[in-house]
């Protein structure tokens, strides 16, 4: 056996003291045959670890890991805080969206139900009225006269019409304002007093429109309606709009040209259509004005149409006005007699039993007469048998005692039947009549 062997023999020979005693201890393990005994090292690494070049290569260490790990602490909240940002923005992105689309929503909703309530304000007759008061008190008269001729059938231009609604309404107080329905309102048509502070300021006109389930509301006008009587088979436009057979109220009836005969069955018979709610005269005219001719009487709110004469005819009747009134003129200032007129008056009317007791106290003595600046226009034809109208205007000139004169500017709208074949004078109206305009007259040198 070798030495190594010897030696470790007498530890295992060695007896084990009995178990519980207090100084037993373990037994140490035997080593393996195999295995060589390990040595115990030196604690060398404590000792580098205490020296002073071990103590300072350790700390430099430990700062740059500390460096490295506040880098890597750094770079990560950076991206944490970008991954934050980003999110951030989003939301904030997402609820300006939200706020956005709010906002339309609400805002439609808003103008929906606006509209809905305006409609439905507008589907009864006063809400219609306080609709038609704010556009007045906001003075949009363009939206009124718009409003119109909606339903309405509006003859009036628009510029005279905003005029006319301007000196109703302005400097009235209209927040004041009240309603009040008229007896005379029927299914189709209603009609209020407009009161404010218990004064009727004015009437108002409603129609409901079907289309758009709402009342129309506008202002009557008192100014100006207007008979238009037609001779034949004349379309008549007033301001640019034909009239249908809906303003017809009379057929067949005696014109009012003829109205002052005794025997009315003597005048022209007619289609007569009124026209109502106008702040003006209107225009009228007729789908051919080469063949009609569109009259206004002289006096009253009437018009006249019927043919244009030409030809043979038209002389006769220029002749026949001048003739006739130089003959009226002289006669008023007692420059001819009364039988020197007659020849021209047909006897059957109130005309004639007016002139026939006229005395004249308007013109002075005067020593001459002449006439000047004469001029026929406005003539129409009622058949070449039955009668004619006709304007004429000229400058009644007269001089006294040879020092002054004086003009008279005239105007007559006359009127004339066919009379057993001779054409009479049946009405004449003065349509406008100066006063003289006095000249002195210089004398002549020889």
């Amino acid at each position: 056996m070798s030495n190594n062997e010897e030696q470790k023999k007498p530890a295992v020979a060695k007896k084990q003291k009995p178990a519980g005693s207090g100084t037993s201890k373990r037994p140490a393990r035997t080593a393996k045959p195999d295995q060589p005994v390990k040595k115990k090292k030196k604690k060398t690494e404590a000792v580098l670890h205490h020296s002073p070049e071990g103590h300072i290569g350790g700390k430099q260490e430990t700062t740059d890991l500390w460096h490295l790990s506040v880098e890597r602490i750094r770079e990560a909240s950076e991206r944490e805080r970008r991954k934050i940002n980003s999110s951030n923005q989003q939301f904030l992105y997402f609820l300006l969206k939200l706020f956005l689309v709010l906002m339309i929503l609400g805002s439609a909703v808003l103008f929906l139900t606006w509209k809905v309530l305006e409609n439905y304000e507008k589907s009864t007759p006063n809400g219609a009225m306080s609709s038609y008061v704010h556009l007045l008190q906001a003075e949009n008269y363009d939206k009124i006269y718009e409003k119109s001729t909606i339903i309405f059938t509006q003859f009036n231009e628009k510029e005279p019409y905003i005029e006319y609604l301007k000196s109703i309404y302005e400097g009235v107080d209209l927040k004041k304002a009240v309603f009040s329905k008229k007896a005379y309102s029927n299914d189709t048509f209603l009609y209020y007093d407009m009161m404010v502070d218990r004064q009727k300021i004015a009437t108002l006109e409603l129609i409901y429109n079907e289309d758009e389930k709402q009342w129309n509301v506008r202002t009557v006008t008192d100014a100006r309606n207007f008979y238009i009587e037609v001779f034949g088979d004349a379309q008549v436009y007033v301001n640019g709009i034909r009239l249908n057979e809906n303003y017809i109220t009379e057929r067949n009836v005696s014109s009012e040209a003829y109205s002052n005969l005794f025997d009315l069955n003597q005048a022209p018979l007619v289609t007569r259509y009124h026209i109502d709610n106008l702040v003006g005269i209107p225009t009228v005219t007729t789908q051919d004005d080469a063949q009609y001719s569109v009259v206004k009487d002289a006096l009253q709110d009437c018009f006249y149409i019927a043919d244009r004469p030409g030809g043979a005819m038209e002389e006769v009747m220029r002749t026949r006005i001048r003739d006739t009134a130089m003959t009226y003129a002289k006669y008023i200032s007692e420059d001819t007699r009364f039988s020197d007129l007659q020849q021209y008056l047909y006897r059957r009317t109130n005309y004639y039993k007016a002139i026939s007791s006229f005395v004249n106290r308007y013109f002075s003595t005067h020593d001459s007469y002449r006439f000047d600046n004469m001029h026929i226009s406005d003539l129409i034809s009622y058949g070449e048998d039955v009668g004619f109208t006709g304007t004429i205007s000229f400058d009644y000139v007269v001089t006294i005692e040879g020092e002054k004169s004086q003009t008279y500017s005239n105007t007559y709208q006359m009127t004339f039947l066919n009379v057993s074949g001779k054409w009479l004078c049946s009405n004449l109206v003065i349509a406008n009549q100066s006063q003289p305009v006095t000249e002195e007259i210089e004398a002549e040198t020889e």
